[in-house]
C-alpha cells in the first residue's frame, strides 16, 4: 500500500463516517419522537376510561374499562420503552400485540355489556371506547412500524466500523501506524543491503572462529610433538 492508497482510503472512510454519523443522529432524534408518540397514544387508554367512569358514576362497565385500560397502559408503556429506548425489535412486536389484544378484549366484552346510564341517557361505554381504541390501535401500529424501520437502520450502524463515534480521528490513528510502515524505496534498499552485509559479517565471523580454533588445535598438536 503506497501513500496514494492511504489517502484514498482516508477520504472514503471520512465520507463513510460522515454518512453513518448522520444516520445515527437521525435515529436518535427519531427514537425521542417515538417515545413521545408512544406515551401520547397509550395515555388515551386509561384517560378515556377514567372520564367515562366518572360520567357513569362508577358503573360496572366503566369500572371494567378502567381496570383493563390501566393494565394495557402499564404493560404498553414498558414495552414501548424497551422498543424505543432499548432498541428491542421483540418489544416493538409486543407493543403492537398489546394494542391488538386490547381491541380483541373490548370486542368480546362488548357482547356482554348492558350499557350504562351516563347521567340522563343510556350509553354503550364499551362500544364507544372500542371505536376510540381502534383509532389508537392504528396509530400505535404506525408508530411501531417506524420504530422497527429505525431499529433496522440502528442495528446496521452498530455493526459498522468505529461505532458509535464515527470519527475520522480514529481512522487517522490507524492510517498513521500504516504510514510508518511505508518506507521510502531507497531506505528499503538500504535496509536490505545492510541486512545482507550483516549476514555476510556474521558468516565471516563464524569462519574466522573456526579458523582460529583449527590453528589453536594445530599449534597444540605441534607443541606436544616438540
Amino acid at each position: 500500500m503506497d501513500r496514494s492508497d492511504v489517502y484514498r482510503d482516508k477520504e472514503a472512510k471520512a465520507r463513510e463516517y460522515a454518512h453513518n454519523r448522520t444516520l445515527l443522529n437521525k435515529c436518535n432524534k427519531t427514537y425521542t419522537k417515538l417515545i413521545i408518540a408512544y406515551l401520547f397514544a397509550l395515555t388515551f387508554f386509561p384517560l378515556l376510561s377514567f372520564f367515562l367512569m366518572l360520567g357513569s358514576v362508577f358503573a360496572d362497565d366503566t369500572i371494567f374499562l378502567t381496570f383493563e385500560s390501566f393494565i394495557v397502559y402499564s404493560v404498553g408503556i414498558y414495552c414501548a420503552w424497551q422498543a424505543a429506548y432499548r432498541r428491542s425489535d421483540l418489544f416493538v412486536v409486543f407493543t403492537g400485540a398489546i394494542a391488538i389484544l386490547n381491541q380483541i378484549i373490548l370486542y368480546v366484552f362488548k357482547k356482554y355489556a348492558n350499557g350504562e346510564y351516563l347521567k340522563y341517557f343510556k350509553f354503550d361505554s364499551i362500544g364507544y371506547t372500542s371505536k376510540i381504541h381502534l383509532f389508537l390501535l392504528v396509530i400505535i401500529l404506525l408508530i411501531a412500524a417506524v420504530n422497527m424501520k429505525t431499529n433496522y437502520t440502528f442495528h446496521k450502524l452498530e455493526k459498522e466500523d468505529n461505532y458509535p463515534h464515527f470519527n475520522e480521528r480514529f481512522f487517522e490513528q490507524d492510517m498513521n501506524s500504516k504510514q510508518i510502515a511505508i518506507q521510502d524505496p531507497y531506505k528499503q534498499q538500504f535496509d536490505k543491503l545492510k541486512q545482507t552485509a550483516t549476514d555476510q559479517m556474521t558468516e565471516l565471523t563464524l569462519k574466522n572462529e573456526k579458523l582460529d580454533e583449527h590453528v589453536d588445535n594445530y599449534r597444540n598438536d605441534y607443541m606436544d610433538d616438540v
